[in-house]
């Protein structure tokens, strides 16, 4: 009688249990207060080609002081954090930036903001950074980051 290890489910069985555990999983919450206007950034269209589409109600916000909340992405190794990214996204690897250029702010903070994986809420004033060629991105400028309780 031979044996032969491809003709067992075992290998494919332990697959699907490992998956059934890891999805049954319980996940910290990671909700953003309803009051948070990515939709409004996330209406624009082509910020990374050369001529980006931005809506009335967002170039209104551009010199305004706003409000954000989300999740940090580090751009500097150090504990105190002065420039990271900040999405509506919770950072799922850590080799990975959110999708796309319209759900990412770069933060430059006053004050270094210490690392953290939950959502934080960042007040600053808003701005459109780029050049020719470069694309444009998203800035929140002069800005404090608060944590969450």
């Amino acid at each position: 009688m031979s044996s032969d290890a491809s003709t067992y489910p075992w290998p494919w069985l332990a697959a699907v249990l490992i998956a059934v555990v890891l999805m049954a999983w319980p996940r910290p919450s990671h909700e953003l207060p309803a009051d948070t206007p990515w939709h409004l950034l996330m209406q624009a269209e082509g910020l990374d080609g050369p001529a980006p589409i931005l809506p009335d109600t967002l170039r209104a916000l551009v010199g305004q002081p706003i409000q954000l909340t989300g999740f940090m992405y580090p751009l500097e190794q150090s504990r105190g954090q002065r420039r990271f990214l900040l999405s509506p996204y919770p950072a799922g690897c850590a080799f990975h930036a959110p999708a796309g250029p319209a759900s990412t702010v770069e933060v430059v903070a006053e004050n270094p903001a210490r690392f953290t994986y939950e959502p934080v809420a960042v007040q600053g004033v808003f701005a459109l950074a780029g050049g020719e060629g470069e694309g444009l991105r998203y800035q929140l400028q002069a800005a404090s980051v608060e944590e969450l309780p």
